[in-house]
């Protein structure tokens, strides 16, 4: 009990820094300049802060060392490349069924612009097209995945997904755009699927990176 309630108080850091700053950029006027630094900077945080945690309340959980941490947070070397080329796979479909709904959506005449993620792809360079998706997946697919829907998969396995997808989706209120929530929350779901499936970290990070990393290099 002793050990949950501090692992309890040791998120309450990552939920108030990533829910805290999406409800308060609903009362900003306009977005913040992003730059190259701005962003490397703001990936390396996310990945401290959840990522970090993860480790720690894992750690705090059930003991053990670095290797004992990363193996309770599903880091597995068994069956990772069967795990990745399904992660890929599935992204693709994603990618594919996403273009489709927007172009049905834009033919309709509702407008699917998101001007924070036009400002990243403006501030892209090559070494940020590959350090976004992947430090971006790495500390997301750590916390949501890995470590919520995995803790909460005893109460059952459909309800950790779409809980651990509505919060991976509300996460991005940032953006300001109703897409931008539907969107990770559906996505939220293949991935929450492909870690149940797998039980290996592998599959939902390359399936978030390979999206991320089409997106970022086609936008």
């Amino acid at each position: 009990m002793k050990r949950k309630f501090i692992a309890g108080i040791i998120l309450l850091v990552p939920f108030s820094y990533i829910y805290g700053l999406s409800l308060l950029s609903l009362f900003m006027d306009g977005q913040p300049q992003v730059t190259p630094s701005l962003l490397f900077i703001s990936l390396i945080i996310n990945l401290l802060v959840m990522g970090g945690t993860s480790m720690l309340c894992v750690g705090v959980l059930y003991g053990g060392g670095v290797g004992g941490i990363f193996h309770n947070l599903y880091f597995r070397k068994k069956g990772a490349l069967r795990s990745a080329i399904a992660g890929v796979f599935a992204a693709v479909a994603f990618l594919i069924l996403l273009s489709l709904v927007i172009f049905v959506f834009q033919s309709a005449g509702y407008g699917m612009e998101n001007e924070m993620a036009e400002e990243i792809a403006e501030s892209m360079t090559l070494p940020l097209l590959f350090a976004v998706p992947i430090l971006s997946a790495l500390s997301e697919e750590m916390f949501f995945r890995a470590f919520l829907q995995m803790r909460m998969a005893k109460y059952g396995q459909p309800f950790a997904v779409v809980t651990s997808s509505l919060l991976f989706g509300i996460a991005h209120l940032s953006y300001g755009n109703l897409l931008q929530i539907a969107v990770p929350f559906a996505f939220g779901i293949v991935l929450g699927y492909l870690m149940m499936k797998n039980e290996n970290i592998v599959a939902p990070f390359f399936a978030h990176f390979t999206f991320n990393f089409i997106q970022l290099a086609f936008s």
